[in-house]
């Protein structure tokens, strides 16, 4: 998984003072005890924090989102508290009077991420944590929209879009010839993408279905599991910055990005998501696969030489998806 890609630019680090500073805001007359960064985020900045006079800790997080981002990710928890496990806000700083970022602090959420258990759980372990990702995604999916756009801080679509037959082979095209797309994959798999492309693209057209709110960074390093009653489950979704209103074969091409057709956790991933409301369309591999594609070429159209490990494993990925 994307653990090993390299940090982008935006990589934030606060000082233990200013972090100090941060908190008095939040809980005055407490004392910062300890702030340790976490290893979930790989554009923003997350810390574990201990206060004075608290056995529970609280998680810190930075924004390096443009404006709303912040405000759209409270917005999302407000919205889902009671139907989704996520995060309780404490308090949002939206002022960047302390820094040039926004930041807020949450409740902490205690688990282990969903990654470790798809790459070292048993198999019994591995199949319960599907089941209950692909529930939690049918229950994030049945809030709707009118129309796909990106959202405003309130919600409310601030920048409506069209990714149809067209716009995606447009998109795919130019970061094929005129991004770095083409350049990182080479001749031949730039012309095995295009080829995908031209054979698959008719499928987004065929497709009406209401837009729902997307995670777009669904995936197991954003997603905690904790051991209960019931069996290993979801204990909190994490990092909603990406989120928008869109289709939701986004999020199931994310979440199955590393999974081999048809492997255990797709198995009960996508019946579990079923089984608790959430629609596919037959053709929902191929759909996940083009949503997934746009994403895929995204990131490379954004990689740099400085980053070898996230170019490789785009590349894999992108030529994966194709074949």
């Amino acid at each position: 998984m994307k653990e090993s890609w390299e940090r982008t630019s935006k990589n934030i680090h606060i000082n233990y003072e200013t972090i100090s500073t941060m908190i008095s805001q939040v809980f005055r007359g407490k004392r910062l005890i300890k702030a340790e960064r976490t290893e979930t985020g790989l554009s923003s900045g997350t810390y574990k924090i201990q206060i004075e006079g608290s056995a529970t800790p609280f998680l810190l997080r930075i924004s390096a989102g443009g404006l709303d981002v912040a405000s759209k990710e409270k917005a999302i928890a407000e919205r889902l508290s009671g139907v989704v496990p996520v995060a309780d806000y404490i308090y949002l700083d939206t002022s960047r009077n302390l820094i040039e970022y926004d930041w807020a602090l949450l409740e902490w959420k205690e688990g282990v991420l969903l990654r470790d258990i798809m790459q070292r759980g048993e198999k019994r372990q591995i199949a319960k944590a599907a089941e209950s990702v692909g529930d939690i995604l049918a229950r994030i999916h049945s809030h709707t929209f009118d129309c796909p756009g990106f959202l405003a801080g309130d919600l409310t679509i601030a920048n409506p879009f069209n990714m149809g037959e067209d716009e995606f082979y447009s998109f795919i095209s130019g970061s094929l010839d005129g991004a770095a797309t083409g350049h990182w994959l080479g001749a031949e798999a730039t012309e095995m993408v295009r080829s995908f492309c031209v054979s698959h693209r008719l499928l987004l057209t065929e497709i009406h279905e209401q837009s729902v709110l997307v995670h777009s960074d669904f995936n197991g390093l954003n997603i905690l599991m904790l051991d209960s009653p019931n069996g290993i489950e979801v204990s909190a979704v994490l990092d909603w910055e990406f989120s928008f209103s869109g289709r939701r074969y986004v999020d199931i091409g994310n979440m199955l990005r590393y999974e081999h057709e048809n492997s255990l956790f797709e198995r009960h991933f996508i019946k579990a998501y079923q089984d608790s409301g959430g629609f596919l369309n037959e053709n929902w591999v191929q759909l996940s696969k083009l949503e997934d594609l746009i994403a895929l070429c995204d990131l490379l159209n954004r990689s740099t030489l400085e980053m070898p490990n996230r170019i490789s494993d785009l590349r894999q990925l992108i030529i994966q998806t194709v074949q």
